[in-house]
């Protein structure tokens, strides 16, 4: 069987949750999405595909909700626990990722649930410029319907701005 470019964006965006169902892809820190094997960074690559893909042959529409279902499905108990008022595993998923990948950040806990996120040199970004892919900007979009979807039902919500070249500030905040 011939897999389609169609088959290719959804096991794109649906492979961290294969990915998390993987005992060897879990991380001694507990984190249910941290995988402990080799860093891939053409999954960025790969992962902008996938949404190009789906923008370009059945519209933004459709890209939400391929992102919403990512974020509240597989990434579920990030979600949940988002609902329930605890930013806690969305805070060390960050802190994880970014060291993983080596981005230059810092994290910054404001108190009163807001917690700030400052990426001054994004993996992904930079790993897509570094090799030449135009478009990484896409990246960023998708993050914020990921943001906005994970977030949903919940007491937070979770702005990303763009700051410079590859870098964006994402800050969660407790709504009013």
């Amino acid at each position: 069987m011939k897999a389609t470019r169609r088959d290719f964006a959804g096991a794109v965006l649906g492979a961290a949750g294969i990915a998390s169902l993987c005992p060897g892809c879990l991380a001694s820190r507990g984190l249910r999405y941290a995988c402990k094997g080799e860093l891939h960074k053409d999954f960025h690559a790969s992962v902008l595909d996938g949404i190009n893909y789906l923008v370009d042959n059945y519209g933004e529409g459709a890209a939400r909700e391929v992102l919403k279902a990512t974020a509240q499905q597989v990434y579920r108990t990030m979600h949940k626990k988002l609902v329930a008022g605890d930013d806690t595993e969305l805070v060390e998923w960050w802190r994880y990722y970014m060291e993983r990948e080596q981005g230059e950040y810092s994290i910054e806990d404001r108190g009163a649930g807001e917690v700030v996120l400052s990426v001054s040199k994004c993996p992904a970004l930079a790993h897509l410029k570094r090799r030449g892919i135009p478009g990484g900007r896409r990246s960023c979009w998708a993050t914020r319907i990921f943001n906005e979807a994970l977030c949903e039902g919940s007491p937070f919500e979770l702005a990303l701005e763009e700051t410079g070249e590859c870098g964006c500030r994402q800050v969660l905040r407790r709504r009013a």
